[in-house]
């Protein structure tokens, strides 16, 4: 076998590299395009006969010219290891071959030589997903060491709880208040309870009225030693909210009960269901809410703007809300037409006009008197 006899191979197919195949033994390699012609301008080695190719022609790395070759080729054609042509593979068979042989299986081996490399991309990989886990939870939380200085707060924290007036929007001023709350919370958890902070999970829940939340706060601990707190806000509708067999959500007693919410709150969130339920039957209608509820339609838009139910409901606000007309007609103001006001000046003189009518009746009978004389 000559080198010619490879080159005519690549004349039939626009392919930069032959896979190279053996019956028993699989893939051998890849026979690339550019060595045989580096053979072929080698006049010194072009006469030389070959008794089958020769395993330094042969790659055994995949270049990106074999895949992207079957993106326009369907099929690719195969040499045996003594210069035939064997037969053509589509892309499914040569992945399949290359998966099979054993040089490739080496290859893939490689990286478990070095398992700690593969720990450390691994703990970066699952790192980076917590990190995206905790940006978007939906509850505000917020992680300090034992000192009580802020290690991580995420996005809900930062734009929903931090902005309310019990925290000013400061950071520090939240490191303050949660430490003072958190240190009489579990201080006296672990009194009644005979506890340590180093026994078990520790975890303590309150509901503070100026952040409308109910604020959970747990030990963080590492190897059995406490490290910080971590402090998860929940709003208190969230946790009281419980659907019945109709969809309808309505606060739960019990729930609110174990919660210790005050009878503001839970008031509060009764009233705001029943409300917001009762306008949805309306089809938002604030008159026609208003007749059902039985209360006056300004009473009920006050009721709505003291719930604030319109952002908390997404109810519309940009439509303008018709009045219903119902059977008792409000008083009205009778207007006079137009053609009934001279009229009305004629029948009702004005008391000026009878004055000027008398005193000229007087001043004619006068005149009338002298003439006489």
């Amino acid at each position: 076998m000559r080198i010619e006899v490879l080159y005519k191979f690549f004349l039939y197919s626009p392919a930069s590299h032959l896979p190279v195949w053996e019956e028993g033994t699989g893939l051998l390699g890849l026979l690339p395009k550019e060595r045989v012609l580096m053979e072929l301008a080698d006049l010194s080695a072009s006469e030389r006969e070959f008794e089958r190719i020769p395993e330094e022609f042969l790659i055994r790395e995949i270049p990106e010219t074999v895949l992207a070759f079957f993106q326009k080729q369907r099929a690719i054609p195969v040499l045996g290891p003594l210069g035939e042509k064997l037969e053509d593979w589509d892309k499914p068979r040569f992945l399949a071959e290359l998966s099979r042989s054993s040089w490739m299986a080496k290859e893939t081996e490689k990286p478990k030589v070095s398992p700690q490399k593969t720990e450390e991309e691994k703990a970066k990989q699952s790192q980076w997903f917590m990190e995206v886990l905790l940006q978007n939870f939906p509850d505000g939380l917020l992680a300090t060491d034992l000192d009580g200085h802020t290690v991580f707060y995420n996005e809900t924290f930062e734009k929903e709880i931090l902005i309310k007036k019990w925290f000013r929007d400061s950071i520090l001023q939240a490191e303050k208040l949660l430490k003072e709350m958190s240190k009489d919370l579990l201080g006296n958890y672990l009194k009644t309870h005979e506890l340590r902070l180093e026994e078990g999970r520790l975890s303590v829940q309150t509901f503070i009225p100026d952040l409308d939340c109910i604020v959970r706060v747990s030990i963080l601990k590492q190897k059995g030693k406490p490290l910080g707190y971590l402090y998860h806000f929940s709003p208190a509708s969230a946790k009281l909210n419980s659907q019945d067999g109709e969809g309808f959500a309505f606060p739960s007693v019990t729930e609110a009960f174990n919660q210790k919410l005050p009878l503001e709150t839970m008031l509060k969130e009764v009233e705001g269901s029943y409300i917001y339920h009762t306008l949805k039957r309306n089809q938002e209608n604030v008159s026609h809410a208003a007749l059902d509820l039985g209360v006056p339609r300004t009473t009920l838009q006050n009721r709505i703007k003291f719930l604030d139910l319109t952002s908390k409901f997404k109810l519309n606000k940009d439509q303008p809300i018709p009045r219903k007309k119902t059977g008792k007609q409000s008083p009205i103001k009778k207007t006079v037409p137009q053609t009934n006001k001279p009229a009305i000046a004629e029948t009702k003189p004005k008391p000026s006009s009878k004055k000027k009518q008398v005193s000229s009746k007087k001043k004619s009978t006068s005149k009338k008197r002298t003439k006489q004389k």
